[in-house]
């Protein structure tokens, strides 16, 4: 038995356990891309799927006699030239008539191709929002509407069905759902209410938007559109979505105490995806940093359901490495050549548009409080082997000072019941886990679907240490390693062919080392996948 090995398991595994506070708690980490069958997205639906004429397809925009003048009186950035010459384009664009954002581009792009590249992102989104049409269908708003059994991705199904399994099991089978993570967070309430409207659950939207927590703690409710333009830049929704802002002012009305109320009478809280800083901003007050007085509440709630920013969100609180932090932006290439950097992340298209300041739109950022806190394990990150993330987050690993990163493929569900510390992988593909071991090393290991462990024995493999591998001293070259699923599939068909060292080289890259060592493990799986443990990964600048 390798004694060190054991030695340093039982220290980590001791050192991360012994430092979380178990609960009842069931957390759904979800990592994105659930592929879900909708009227709006209709490309995840089986073939035979259709939708009736009171399902919304897509948006219409018009101009009007008005557009000029609202254009003018509340332009969202303070060029100038970029006003008048949209002005002008207001001018030759269709009146009163309907056009697809299609057609619509098509139209901008004839007329002005260089002012739309040259706009920046609030003005981008403040042009279409403006000129967005509200949608009717016999005098009422028409809805996306979802039909989960037409998925066409049976492991979206499966994922939802799972969550709908541990709802029904509690008292009152009440659901909130909240999409702040969006830049249009009244957009996304009709889907995310729509995921669940064929199942026995109470699938209720909380309008708990960065515009409503603004507000309340500005006392400032009349101002929500304001704080809707400024903090989202998001115009126009209370002709768009009147029912959705209507929801969200009364709410405001009511208080601190009627949103702590509705929170704690929830058995379950889905997080939506989009930017984990935008949900953030429900969570803590942004100049203050302070939580407010429903986070407690929030953080409580039995079921939490997170899917991609929703997911990131869950980082944060302590172990006994420190405060986990909340990844934020970031690729691996820039993780690797440059690390990572406590700032707020870059501005959406900065490196286009100009603001990026003394980053570029690809730097690694990360908040160093984290985001919500539910998940104290380590760096929760989402969309992972898909968007070759494993060094971006061995990186924040190291730099931050935890031991641990948590990375959740597409399609795919981390589940974690926190009483027993059961964890278990659901849907497509797996999750990854990186163990920072000392600058520009990290072991990877790869847990596939229908994975069930126990947190508490994930790293304590030194009972089944392997010896050596004799006669597989392969060696491969790979150029192509920080590409999207690049690392996860070199790393199954190393265990397939029992290959023992892989080295990857770019321009301008370290070079790249992959060793499987005494400490490893390949697993093969029904499903054909391996799971992997320990795969030894390092890296060396030239």
């Amino acid at each position: 038995m390798n004694v060190a090995f054991f030695t340093r398991s039982v220290i980590t595994v001791c050192t991360l356990f012994f430092s979380l506070t178990p609960s009842a708690q069931t957390l759904y980490l979800i990592g994105g891309a659930l592929k879900t069958c909708s009227s709006m997205a209709t490309n995840n639906c089986e073939e035979n799927v259709e939708f009736s004429a009171a399902a919304k397809t897509h948006l219409l925009f018009s101009v009007d006699e008005m557009a000029t003048k609202r254009f003018a009186g509340s332009w969202p950035t303070a060029n100038k030239k970029h006003l008048k010459r949209t002005l002008k384009l207001l001018e030759n664009l269709p009146l009163n008539k309907a056009l697809s954002k299609t057609d619509l581009t098509q139209w901008v792009k004839q007329l002005d191709d260089e002012l739309y590249r040259e706009w920046s992102n609030k003005e981008f989104y403040f042009f279409f929002d403006m000129l967005e049409l509200p949608l009717l269908y016999r005098q009422k708003r028409i809805p996306e509407l979802v039909n989960t059994e037409g998925n066409s991705e049976v492991a979206s199904t499966e994922i939802l069905e799972d969550i709908v399994a541990s709802i029904t099991k509690t008292k009152h089978k009440k659901l909130l759902l909240v999409t702040a993570s969006s830049r249009d967070p009244y957009e996304s309430a009709d889907f995310y209410q729509g995921l669940f409207q064929d199942y026995d659950i109470d699938a209720q939207w909380l309008p708990l938007t960065p515009a409503l927590a603004a507000a309340i703690n500005n006392n400032a409710c009349k101002n929500l559109d304001f704080y809707r333009n400024t903090l989202n830049g998001v115009y126009n929704r209370e002709a768009v979505y009147p029912d959705r802002t209507l929801s969200e002012y009364k709410l405001c009305q009511r208080g601190v105490e009627q949103i702590t109320r509705q929170i704690k009478s929830a058995d379950a809280i889905m997080f939506n995806g989009g930017d984990q800083s935008l949900t953030k901003q429900v969570i803590y007050s942004s100049d203050t940093q302070t939580p407010y007085p429903w986070t407690v509440a929030l953080k409580q709630v039995p079921i939490v359901i997170g899917t991609s920013a929703g997911t990131a969100v869950q980082s944060g609180g302590k172990n006994n490495f420190g405060n986990v932090p909340m990844i934020t932006n970031g690729s691996s290439i820039e993780a690797l050549q440059n690390g990572a950097l406590n700032a707020a992340a870059p501005a959406q298209n900065c490196d286009i548009h100009g603001g990026c300041g003394k980053l570029i739109s690809d730097s690694l950022t990360y908040d160093p409080a984290g985001g919500l806190g539910t998940f104290s394990y380590g760096i929760l990150d989402t969309h992972f082997s898909e968007r070759g993330r494993s060094f971006r987050l061995a990186v924040l690993a190291q730099q931050s000072g935890q031991k641990f990163g948590f990375g959740v493929d597409e399609t795919t569900a981390l589940k974690l019941e926190k009483t027993t510390g059961r964890f278990s992988v659901i849907g497509k593909k797996g999750v990854v886990v990186v163990e920072a071991l000392t600058p520009q090393r990290f072991y990877y290991s790869f847990y596939p679907a229908s994975s069930k462990h126990l947190m508490s024995a994930l790293y304590n493999v030194a009972k089944n240490v392997q010896p050596p591998l004799k006669g597989k001293d392969k060696r491969l070259l790979i150029s192509h390693l920080l590409e999207e699923n690049a690392l996860r599939d070199v790393v199954q068909k190393m265990c397939a062919d029992q290959t023992q060292k892989v080295e990857a080289s770019q321009q301008n890259l370290p070079t790249i080392y992959i060793t499987r060592t005494s400490e490893s493990r390949c697993d093969k799986q029904e499903s054909g996948m391996y799971l992997v443990k320990n795969m030894a990964i390092n890296w060396v600048f030239d």
